[in-house]
Parts: C-alpha cells; structure tokens; sequence
C-alpha cells in the first residue's frame, strides 16, 4: 500500500499546521477512497469555488477533479508539459509580461510591490531573456476582467493557501496571482514574501514544483507526471517545498534555477549583475553579538561575494555557501550588506537593518515555528504556511 498525503484531509483534520505527526489515510491508487469521499475532503477556494489539490493546484468543477482522483502519480527546474509540448510563453509574450496590483491590498499593498520587484528584477529577469512589466496605472481596476494587463495580483481572505499563480496556458480570467492575507503575518523562520512570490512567479512561466520529480522522494507531497526535467533535481529550489524533502527553508534562488528557466527562455541578451539576497538574519531581526549571515549570490560569472557591517567589509567568500560569521558587534543597530560581483564588475546587492542585543546568545535564528497540534487556527505554522502555495492550472479536455 502506498502512503499518500491528501492536502484536504490534512486541512480539514490539523486546521493550523502540517508539521503535527498525523497518520494520511493509507491508500493504493485510488482503491481506499470513493471520489465522492476524495472531493468531500478537498478544499474550496473562497469566493471561486474552486478546487485546492496537491497543496498547489486549482481545477475549475468536477470533470478536472475527476480527471485529477485518477491521476495519483509521483512524478532541476522542471517545466509543466503535455503531450510532449513545454507550457511556456512565446518569444513575443515572454518580453512583455504586464501586471498590476490590487488597491485592496490596502496598507500591505507597498510590501507586495517590493516582493515582486525583487522577485522580478533581482530574480527571473536577472536569469533569462523574460520581462515582467508592472502598470500602477491599472491598479484601481486590478482584477480578472482587467484585459489590460496579462495577468491581476490581488487579495485573498480564508484561503487554504498562501499565495497561488497559473501556467502560461490559462485564460485571462485565471491568470491571477492570489495572496492570502496570512502571508503577511508568516511565523518566524518562514520563507520572505518576496521568495514566496518568486516561487509564484515561476509557475506564471510554466515551472513545476521540483518536489514534482521522484529524485525527491516526497511521497508526502504527491503530484501527476505533466512535466519535463530541465536541469538536473534540486533539493534547495526555489520551487522546492521545504515540507516536501526540500533542503532549503528560505526558498532562495539557486544556480541550478537560474541555469533551467535560460534553458526555457534563453540567457539575458546581456550580462546580468549577480542577484544578491540575504537570507538570514531577515530584516528587522535581533541578534547576539557573535551570529551567522547566511546570503543566496547567484551569477554566471561570479567572481566574490562580500558582506559589510555599516559600510566595512567583513569576510569575502568566492564560492558558495555563502555563510558568514560575525563576531565582536557591538550592541544596538546595523546595517548588514551582502554584495556580488561578477567578472565585469557588475554588482548586485541587498541591505537590511538588524539589531544587536547582549543576552541573546549565538544569534542564531529559532527553530521555525510549526504551529504545534493547535486547532486554533491562529498560527499557521511554517508547514501550512508554505505547503499551501497554489497555482491554477489549465488542463485539456
């Protein structure tokens, strides 16, 4: 019998977290559970009703949830693919990627600005031949039957998600990029907002989860086979879950995701400055006077990656990982800087201001929160938090 971890049983039954030890209902194929059983437990999207499956699908009534019951397989960047044909934009599309972003984010709306500029700027666009192009000119008018624009990022309240996307072959009306409330308020050691879009993105260019390829063994996150593997498997994606056998918590761009999406859409047609990210400590983070500084520097041609304490150079690392001791800080705020230069001298950056505090021991960050077995409701904890990120996918009929 195979083990198979349905996401709406896990929903209904942990309600805060999926990091509790929960036995899934023991399965073989499709014979342990009627479909109406299966559908009964599968969660609804608010306001769609739409069907959330595989933490990162939404199908649209029930011929694709029939479709969907049937197809319980197992399947680096690896690209969404049917009948042999990759789901990807064209030479045209891919250069001109236009969105906009919802007023009714409200007061939360600028963070989502920024995330996605650093999602885009500093990530995807920095890999490959591609352009996102946000309109705030659209905004007040930032939702699915906006045409101006190919694709909405607009607010979602209740969701079994935290934020969800689409493939390159969805219709208008599908093309969203939805973010729940709750990825505003991620538990300590949870993912940034801006990789959590980076995720998202990804999937708006046609990439799977890499979790998706049985290298992963993550028989807990189960997916369908509609992909083709780019790259060779990697563990630390930034279309990786961390709950899926993933070995990055962070959701950092990776070499291996910026060599798979130049397969897709071809290099950048000049030379891109490294992207740049600190990872940990986050922004705004207390730490104590001797910590580590861990950094995501990702380039072609990289050349060295430099972290400065108020403006003066700490340590040089050429090659990753790109982990960084800091010892002798004194007590208050700083600026951390992490700096990548490339072999023409073109650099990326990223600063954050932490703070520094006697007491608090070697600085390392927490253990992630998980939520505990609360049925509460009021932490998601960073299994839920992150499990349930969702694309919309097209299927054929």
């Amino acid at each position: 019998m195979v083990k198979l971890v349905l996401v709406a049983a896990l929903t209904a039954t942990l309600g805060s977290s999926l990091g509790c030890a929960v036995d899934p209902p023991e399965l073989g194929s499709t014979a342990g559970i009627t479909f109406e059983e299966f559908k009964a437990r599968t969660s609804i999207e608010p306001g769609t009703g739409n069907y959330v499956v595989d933490y990162d699908h939404i199908l649209h009534g029930d011929d694709e949830l029939l479709e969907f019951y049937y197809r319980f397989q197992q399947g680096a960047l690896a690209i969404y693919s049917e009948g042999g044909v990759d789901v990807k934009w064209d030479a045209v599309q891919r250069k001109n990627l236009t969105y906009c972003v919802s007023d009714a984010f409200g007061a939360d709306k600028p963070a989502v600005v920024a995330a996605l500029q650093f999602a885009t700027e500093q990530g995807w666009e920095l890999f490959a031949d591609v352009n996102y192009t946000y309109l705030p000119a659209q905004d007040a008018n930032c939702n699915a039957s906006n045409i101006a624009v190919l694709f909405d990022v607009s607010p979602i309240t209740g969701a079994p998600y935290t934020a969800r996307a689409f493939f390159p072959n969805s219709p208008r009306h599908e093309r969203n990029v939805l973010i729940d409330t709750t990825a505003f308020d991620l538990p300590l050691g949870s993912p940034p907002l801006q990789n959590i879009l980076g995720h998202e993105l990804g999937h708006t260019l046609g990439f799977r989860h890499e979790h998706i390829r049985p290298e992963a063994g993550a028989t807990q996150c189960f997916e369908d086979d509609a992909y083709r593997g780019v790259t060779t498997y990697d563990s630390a994606s930034v279309m990786h879950y961390p709950q899926c056998n993933g070995t990055s918590t962070t959701m950092a761009f990776t070499t291996r995701d910026q060599e798979g999406v130049a397969m897709i859409y071809g290099p950048p047609t000049t030379n891109s400055a490294p992207m740049a990210q600190l990872v940990s400590p986050t922004n705004g983070a207390t730490v104590g006077r001797s910590f580590t500084v861990e950094a995501s520097v990702v380039d072609t041609d990289l050349a060295r990656a430099e972290l400065y304490v108020d403006g003066a150079l700490k340590q040089t690392l050429t090659a990753a990982p790109f982990k960084f001791q800091v010892s002798g800080v004194s007590v208050g705020q700083h600026i951390l800087e992490i700096r990548g230069t490339d072999s023409d001298g073109q650099t990326g950056t990223q600063t954050i201001q932490i703070t520094v505090a006697a007491g608090v021991g070697s600085g390392e960050p927490p253990e992630p929160i998980t939520g505990g077995c609360s049925t509460s409701g009021s932490g998601a904890g960073l299994g839920l938090g992150l499990g349930l990120l969702a694309l919309v996918r097209r299927r054929k009929h």
